[in-house]
């Protein structure tokens, strides 16, 4: 009974844990989804130069009008004699944001900035600015679907093993021996005295 009950709470606790973390990535994608590329980008034009963070990540888009294939961009620092390419195109319409077209992203290793060259008017916007519009949220429901999940499988497993327990036949056992036997004397197997006198005098 304990264990039913157990399980029951374990049950309503996890589909409680689920459901939120359902509801929290719904609202955190909601925001993603609705990302301002124009007022959150760091550089909209066609050709500059962009400042960077070591260690960040930057996506870049295209007006809408625009087909991902048909935009080049170069994103990249010279070194001398040397020039190193810092841009990956990458056409994924899943990346797309209302009004403009997702086109590839870069990394950068340093603070500094970049020049930026491109054959149609881009805009460069800091991956963070997904976490702060949202993505923190979808990551932080991740480990509470998790947890439902978890605690769904071991309140199943917890109410099955209940409900075996509980249809299992109880075996009872009589103790057969007389109340004369229990009387008996221990290891001599003889009557105690005042019951023989009991006996006589009857």
């Amino acid at each position: 009974m304990a264990k039913s009950s157990n399980g029951y709470l374990i049950l309503g606790c996890s589909i409680g844990s689920i459901a939120i973390s359902i509801a929290v990535f719904l609202v955190g994608f909601s925001q993603i989804a609705e990302i301002d590329v124009q007022g959150n980008a760091i550089f909209s034009g066609n050709s500059g130069s962009v400042e960077v963070e070591s260690y960040r990540s930057y996506s870049v888009f295209v007006n809408s009008d625009y087909n991902c294939d048909d935009v080049e961009v170069s994103i990249y620092i010279e070194d001398g004699m040397d020039t190193w390419e810092y841009f990956y195109g990458e056409c994924d319409s899943f990346l797309n944001e209302d009004g403009w077209t997702y086109v590839g992203y870069f990394n950068s290793d340093f603070d500094g900035s970049l020049n930026v060259d491109a054959n149609r008017q881009i805009a460069i916007i800091d991956d963070m600015t997904y976490a702060d519009e949202g993505g923190l949220a979808v990551l932080i429901s991740i480990p509470f679907c998790c947890c439902g999940l978890i605690g769904l499988v071991v309140a199943i497993m917890m109410l099955v093993k209940g409900k075996d327990n509980s249809n299992s036949p109880k075996i009872f056992v009589i103790d057969s021996v007389s109340p004369v036997d229990e009387l008996n004397e221990v290891g001599t197997g003889e009557r105690p005295v005042w019951w023989e006198n009991e006996e006589i005098e009857d």
